[in-house]
């Protein structure tokens, strides 16, 4: 995936100011950014869901702006919020969406690895944060897609549901998926992430591995990657933000 001066505005206000990325075959990228700096609108302007400008943006070799149709047969995504049918069962709403894939991934497989298999009967208005979310993920795995976009996928979860994502993600990476994802936990960036972009104030200003960027910039005598990450995005708080 390659994204060639991409820029957005909303009135005035430029939140994505010519911004650049190339992600590689098989790798899990990640994009950090304080809250409201354009992390999810980058994300649902490369996938087509908002209008942007842009030198380019390729998918999978294509220009992502003629070959819709196309790439939503390969691209999976995860939003953080989405308007799923409450009164379908769990086993029914992963089935309704495979359905319309050709060569759709096979939903007994998807309940077991995301433990959903237990509660494939429960209606979606019943299930926990954590169920739902595991749901999320199962469904933007249900096309087979070669790429993986993921919109905060642990937000809120316990260690445990957390550590069965992360598990699952590193098993899609080592099955050759490239995955892309926004996070604010600097423990899942730096231990799941081949690579890492901070985004802030309209632009990457750091795009590494999460070794290198701790390395060169965090405080010596605090070596972390949330500590890089304050360096580099200010430790102020936003009037009306934060």
């Amino acid at each position: 995936m390659t994204v060639h001066g991409l820029s957005k505005s909303y009135g005035d206000h430029k939140v994505l100011d010519n911004v650049t990325l190339h992600l590689k075959h098989g790798e899990i990228f990640g994009i950090l950014g304080r809250n409201g700096v354009g992390k999810t609108t980058f994300l649902e302007s490369i996938m087509g869901l908002r209008s942007y400008e842009a030198t380019g943006v390729k998918i999978l070799g294509v220009d992502a702006r003629k070959n819709r149709k196309m790439l939503t047969n390969k691209i999976g995504v995860q939003p953080q919020e989405a308007a799923l049918m409450q009164r379908q069962k769990v086993y029914e709403i992963l089935e309704l969406f495979a359905s319309f894939y050709e060569e759709p991934t096979d939903v007994p497989r998807l309940l077991r690895e995301y433990n959903l298999d237990e509660i494939s009967t429960k209606y979606v208005k019943d299930l926990s944060v954590g169920q739902r979310q595991r749901l999320l993920i199962a469904l933007s795995l249900v096309g087979n897609p070669s790429i993986l976009v993921l919109d905060e996928p642990t937000a809120g979860l316990d260690p445990q549901i957390r550590w069965l994502i992360w598990d699952n993600l590193e098993k899609l990476r080592e099955d050759g998926k490239t995955i892309l994802v926004t996070t604010h936990n600097m423990e899942e960036a730096s231990q799941l992430c081949n690579r890492i972009a901070i985004l802030h104030e309209g632009v990457f200003v750091v795009c590494d591995t999460p070794d290198t960027i701790i390395y060169d910039h965090s405080d010596p005598i605090k070596r972390s990657l949330e500590s890089a990450f304050i360096n580099l995005t200010g430790s102020y708080l936003r009037r009306g933000v934060d």
